[in-house]
């Protein structure tokens, strides 16, 4: 068969060639070992393919593209071309999109083997509009994401010698063991699952060794928590020095202060690291564990300050009105982030 993968508008950003849709990308990757051919069309910059030029549309979205879903399912409501939509937003609110008169709609592992031939056939069948895939105890059976595409896209990251590296995403894992009340990953496991697994490193080097020979030499991670494994993180840290890549990812403090703190960090640090997220939420105790973060100020402020120590940029992310939170608190914060200082500071507040 024919697939166009298709990612629709970004409206919500200010550079949506920033990066990437790996999900589409895995997709394709497991289509294509499959027999079929596949084509990939980002909608912020490339035509939406006609009626006919392929037997099927796999299209992914997050919520903040609902306008855009519902506008492609009314162009192409009566096309013979089937139509599947899946992604983060028919995944965690599949009611929110089973109307719009997409053939099929589909949630879960979606890029598993089985998945892939199962969907390719559902969308023929108009008796079935809604599928969930369950999670694979593994991820043995992942192969590496296509990115012949992957030079559209520009990010750069500066290291500690102002030099500009450009990035290129990446996924070694999927699901998260932790609690946060307000994360549709971990605690609730509408998304992925309690349950971390892992890619083979030999799957991990794959995707850094075809980065590095098409011009990459910064690496996104977008594990959950990247450093959660420290075994398996050390030694992909002997990966690194192998391809000379600097990288950045999401990270919890509690996880650093209890695998070997600041020496565990500097590991890091030589194997690359240069630039780190950390959801801090708030700055007040009793407002994170309200929220089961799981994580204290004062894990918060000592890998903030270790990171200063090593040459490390860590950004940190705040959430104003969770639930108890008060004048008092909020003040809390905002003195935390006066007194710290951390690379960069992000805040959205509470509906």
């Amino acid at each position: 068969m024919k697939i166009a993968l298709v990612w629709p508008k970004s409206t919500f950003l200010s550079d949506p060639r920033n990066w990437p849709p790996l999900g589409l990308w895995y997709l394709g990757a497991q289509l294509e070992a499959q027999g079929h051919h596949c084509d990939f069309y980002d909608l912020s910059f490339d035509e939406l393919p006609r009626d006919g030029e392929y037997d099927q549309l796999w299209l992914s979205a997050t919520s903040p593209q609902m306008r855009e879903i519902k506008h492609i399912a009314e162009v192409t409501r009566d096309w013979e071309t089937r139509r599947v939509l899946g992604g983060a937003a028919a995944w965690a609110n599949p009611d929110s999109v089973r109307g719009l008169g997409y053939d099929l709609v589909v949630g879960g592992e979606s890029d598993h083997p089985d998945s892939i031939r199962q969907t390719l056939e559902l969308a023929k069948d108009p008796s079935t509009d809604y599928v969930l895939y369950p999670i694979a105890r593994d991820l043995n059976w992942v192969r590496p994401p296509l990115r012949r595409w992957a030079t559209r896209y520009y990010s750069f990251m500066q290291d500690r010698f102002t030099y500009n590296h450009r990035m290129a995403t990446l996924f070694t894992s999927r699901g998260c063991p932790m609690e946060c009340a307000f994360c549709e990953s971990g605690r609730h496991g509408i998304i992925w699952d309690r349950l971390t697994r892992y890619e083979p490193l030999e799957l991990v080097e794959e995707q850094i060794r075809e980065l590095t020979q098409i011009g990459f030499t910064g690496l996104a991670y977008y594990d959950d928590i990247l450093p959660l494994n420290k075994k398996r993180t050390l030694e992909l840290m002997e990966i690194h020095e192998k391809y000379h890549v600097v990288w950045r990812c999401f990270l919890r403090t509690d996880i650093i202060c209890k695998m070997g703190g600041f020496d565990y960090l500097r590991a890091l640090r030589d194997g690359g690291l240069i630039e780190c997220f950390v959801g801090v939420e708030s700055a007040d105790n009793r407002i994170k564990a309200a929220i089961h973060k799981g994580t204290t100020i004062e894990q918060d402020t000592a890998v903030l300050e270790w990171c200063r120590e090593l040459g490390i940029r860590m950004k940190c992310s705040f959430i104003l009105g969770l639930p108890g939170e008060s004048r008092e608190s909020m003040e809390t914060t905002r003195a935390w982030i006066l007194r710290h200082r951390p690379a960069r500071v992000s805040c959205r507040t509470c509906r």
